[in-house]
């Protein structure tokens, strides 16, 4: 009988695999580089859809967001939708959720069979607005896109204050004896803005950032300015030069804080190895990343690698060491590989077991084609969109009325500034065929507007039944509303608060 190890991933929000110790943006990441050296690195693994509830419900069901129809973060899976953590159940694991997932309605578990710390977002359709501005003060509105600029500098956060109790509760879970498998997800809200960091670590890092590629007006790629999609997203002149260099210190020194936290949870799930005689597994994964400020872009929601490229590492138990993999590689996979690694599968899904590349000396795997999908309403109507990554090319492709596409050779342009769609026809062709066996724009579109319509009923209903907060962290101190030791950006108050968005 196979030995059946304890796994744990510690997966965090909003972290981009670019900026790393090993990416194109210097951040110092002692532990993940650490986790490199000993283990499996999947650097160009890409999220399924570069947008919270998206890409994790993506995650857990191995489907692609044309299958699962979810493309907003007001929305989630059906509970008949099976889950890689059904599947550990019935091997056997006990299945623990410590902090964030991003559920969204009655069904908090989707396979977990237990939830030790809650979620730091709303966990209903509709929102306790006056709780959340009581609990996140001044600071509510830059847990969004759209005023997470507005507010920057260093200080205390809710983010943080979070996070300290998710990795204090996973740590001292971890230190407990357990008689099943444990597979245990422990889920942290940081990088994810506010751009809030320490004192320490923003002043650090404001000495070491440049400015992003792309943010300068005259630096702007036509091909972002052509796109309605992505050009309603770029901000305005009022963010200056000295506003994206402070984003990005902070958005960096919470890196490094996370970096710290992994560590701590690292530690412990060793140390657990030791004591309870089972062999262990330790991964890092993250949702999305953070374009902050490359095009002028900031948050998710677009293809670019900052955005849509997440680190995913793997060590422990039966692992290769310092082994570096270049393949395109999905976070949907994660559920089938840990499947396999803890002597089960699931893969009835889009996903694909990553192990043979953790295990075996030789891994004879196939070129893969990695897609990522979303349905974007930022210009006031839905349109649909996929990225296609190869190997060595990445194509976009957005269902607009003058079909905006974009092919990227990610071997000689790995910045991703030279379009070559124009220049490069047959292959765009050859995409295109690529694109008709998992994407179909106008039937995800529909399914935008069929779900806009039940989450309409179902805060209709939930107003007259009543909001189930329980599963909410609902602490609410002056640090979770924000000290500020240094205000570097501060129009806060212009911005008119818009509470969907949160």
């Amino acid at each position: 009988m196979n030995v059946q190890p304890n796994i744990v991933v510690f997966m965090s929000d909003q972290h981009g695999a670019d900026y790393s110790g090993w990416g194109s943006v210097s951040v110092d990441t002692p532990c993940l580089n650490e986790m490199r050296k000993n283990g499996v690195s999947f650097d160009a693994c890409y999220s399924s859809c570069p947008i919270c509830v998206p890409a994790r419900m993506s995650m857990m069901s191995s489907l692609l967001p044309a299958r699962t129809g979810v493309f907003g973060n007001n929305d989630t899976l059906a509970d008949t939708t099976a889950c890689f953590t059904h599947a550990l159940v019935a091997a056997g694991y006990e299945t623990v959720l410590v902090g964030r997932m991003h559920f969204v309605g009655q069904d908090q578990r989707h396979g977990f069979l237990k939830r030790l710390a809650p979620d730091i977002t709303p966990v209903t359709w509709g929102r306790p607005f006056a709780k959340i501005k009581e609990q996140r003060g001044r600071t509510v509105a830059t847990f969004a896109d759209n005023g997470a600029t507005e507010l920057v500098g260093a200080g205390t956060s809710l983010v943080r204050e979070y996070d300290r109790m998710v990795v204090d509760t996973a740590v001292s879970y971890l230190s407990q004896p357990h008689e099943k498998p444990q597979f245990i997800l422990v889920g942290t809200y940081g990088p994810h803005f506010p751009y809030i960091t320490s004192e320490e670590m923003y002043q650090k890092y404001l000495k070491r950032t440049i400015l992003p590629r792309g943010f300068r007006k005259n630096d702007l790629p036509e091909f972002v300015k052509d796109n309605p999609v992505m050009n309603a997203r770029v901000k305005d002149e009022k963010l200056s030069e000295q506003d994206a260099l402070a984003c990005l210190a902070a958005y960096l020194g919470q890196i490094e804080i996370m970096d710290s936290q992994i560590q701590e949870v690292r530690q412990a799930t060793f140390e657990n190895g030791k004591t309870n005689d089972r062999p262990v597994i330790f991964g890092y994964v993250s949702d999305h990343g953070d374009s902050c400020g490359e095009n002028r872009l900031y948050g998710k929601r677009n293809y670019f690698d900052k955005a849509a490229k997440v680190p995913m590492l793997f060590e422990g138990y039966g692992i290769k060491k310092g082994r570096l993999i270049k393949t395109p590689v999905s976070l949907m996979d994660l559920g089938p590989t840990i499947c396999e690694l803890a002597g089960t599968s699931f893969l009835f899904g889009d996903g694909i077991s990553l192990a043979p590349y953790l295990k075996e000396e030789n891994p004879n795997q196939p070129e893969r084609l990695v897609v990522s999908q979303m349905v974007d309403q930022n210009t006031g109507n839905e349109i649909a969109s996929v990225m296609l990554r190869t190997e060595q090319y990445k194509y976009i492709h957005y269902h607009t009325e003058t079909g905006d596409t974009l092919l990227f050779d990610m071997e000689q342009d790995p910045e991703e500034r030279c379009n070559l769609s124009e220049k490069m026809p047959q292959l765009v062709n050859w995409f295109r065929l690529q694109e008709k066996d998992t994407t179909d724009f106008i039937a995800m579109e529909q399914l935008q507007r069929e779900h806009d319509r039940n989450l309409a009923l179902f805060k209709a209903y939930e107003r007259e039944a009543g909001l189930d907060d329980r599963e909410r962290w609902q602490e609410s101190t002056e640090k979770t509303r924000g000290v500020f030791t240094t205000i570097a950006v501060d129009r806060i108050d212009e911005l008119v608060v818009k509470f969907k968005a949160l």
